[in-house]
């Protein structure tokens, strides 16, 4: 795997004040991009540090939920809710290119950190605000986490099995958040070089789940009539069929998606039919395909499907992904150090020029670079000190 040695956002500095999942993801495919991001951080640290992993893991405060996107920035205690700890960050800006939050609407007015304020300090910052709602509208002061957005949003509504609505197996919505202000970001690179000023980016998760139902919402918007939830079974050879140990997934959108499956499966005498013929027969196809898939397992199937190039694959685990070889050949994961030791991280999800962006290879403890970046802004070691003292600083 190449690594890029010139990345798109070098020599930018990005003030992270973001914490859980939708916010640091954010920033840290900005560091991927090259981007010196510095996370500023409660004296209790972000709380995902504490997320997940070995008890003495969890103890450095390198948690599994803190590793998958941390690697690559620089850690600081600034107490915003002292003056002093607000003060340094403003101080920060001063410096800066990019400053990212994702508090509630009003936290950072609060503390003298609102877009105006910091603005007035660096009319080229672009600040980047991510919230459940967005800034404006009838929900907008209201907070929300993932799971809380799955089900305010419309999209537990389309994914309904068994006893009723359901929630995804991962936080989705924070790390499509991410990339999605990540996106939003580098449009306002583009802007700012273009105009000189700065801009002011409101990203609300809700928003992006809702571009993510994109047709769905659409519709909805359009008629005003709620979405069907979506089924594991949508039509012929279209959806989940179980195999002799788990489930495989067939795609047999149109005949010509159909025909290949059957060969695969073994059922060329239906292959060969019109298209007519195959509308049909196939009430008796579903069951002879139904019978014949439970003959092998998921993993026998799901080489077939390979060796065929057929719209179909085994339902796996992620172990299994990896196991594959397929995300290696990729380079979707690198590797990167902490304190606790080694860790696999993801990297930015894409090749350009046959190289992918991976993030530098440490992960911070908590407060790690507070003296490091004190001294950057010039202060001394008698000043360090004494905000030492006071608690702003850790």
């Amino acid at each position: 795997m190449n690594s890029q040695t010139i990345k798109p956002l070098d020599e930018f500095k990005v003030i992270d004040l973001t914490h859980v999942l939708a916010g640091p993801y954010c920033t840290y495919q900005l560091s991927l991009l090259g981007a010196d991001v510095i996370k500023v951080e409660s004296p209790k640290g972000d709380m995902v540090r504490a997320w997940g992993g070995e008890q003495e893991q969890v103890k450095l405060g390198l948690g599994t939920g803190f590793v998958a996107q941390n690697a690559g920035k620089r850690s600081v205690v600034f107490d915003i809710t002292t003056k002093r700890g607000s003060s340094l960050v403003r101080e920060l800006i001063k410096q800066a290119d990019i400053f990212v939050e994702n508090y509630r609407p009003g936290t950072m007015a609060d503390h003298g950190l609102d877009y105006q304020t910091l603005a007035d300090k660096n009319p080229q910052l672009i600040y980047v605000s991510i919230s459940a709602f967005g800034q404006n509208g009838p929900h907008g002061h209201r907070p929300g986490f993932d799971d809380v957005i799955q089900a305010t949003s419309g999209f537990m509504s389309i994914n309904q099995r068994g006893d009723g609505p359901i929630r995804t197996g991962g936080p989705v919505l924070d790390y499509a958040t991410g990339m999605h202000a990540t996106s939003a970001i580098l449009a306002a690179v583009m802007l700012r070089a273009r105009t000189g000023n700065g801009q002011h980016i409101d990203v609300a998760m809700q928003d992006v789940t809702m571009l993510l139902m994109n047709r769905h919402s659409s519709i909805a918007a359009t008629t005003g009539i709620p979405v069907e939830p979506g089924r594991n079974r949508d039509g012929p050879l279209l959806g989940r069929y179980a195999t002799q140990d788990g489930y495989v997934m067939l795609a047999g959108y149109r005949p010509s998606n159909q025909r290949p499956i059957l060969d695969a499966i073994g059922l060329a005498e239906y292959s060969s039919m019109t298209t007519s013929e195959l509308l049909i027969a196939m009430p008796e196809i579903e069951q002879r395909v139904e019978e014949v898939l439970r003959e092998k397992t998921s993993s026998e199937w799901d080489q077939i499907f390979s060796q065929e190039a057929v719209v179909a694959g085994a339902v796996v685990d992620l172990a299994d992904v990896i196991k594959s070889g397929q995300p290696a050949a990729r380079g979707i994961f690198a590797e990167v150090q902490s304190e606790f030791g080694n860790h696999q991280v993801t990297t930015a999800g894409y090749r350009i020029n046959d190289s992918v962006f991976s993030p530098d290879s440490h992960v911070p403890t908590l407060g790690e670079n507070t003296r490091e970046v004190l001294a950057e802004l010039g202060y001394k070691e008698d000043e360090v000190a004494a905000f030492f003292a006071e608690g702003a600083v850790n």
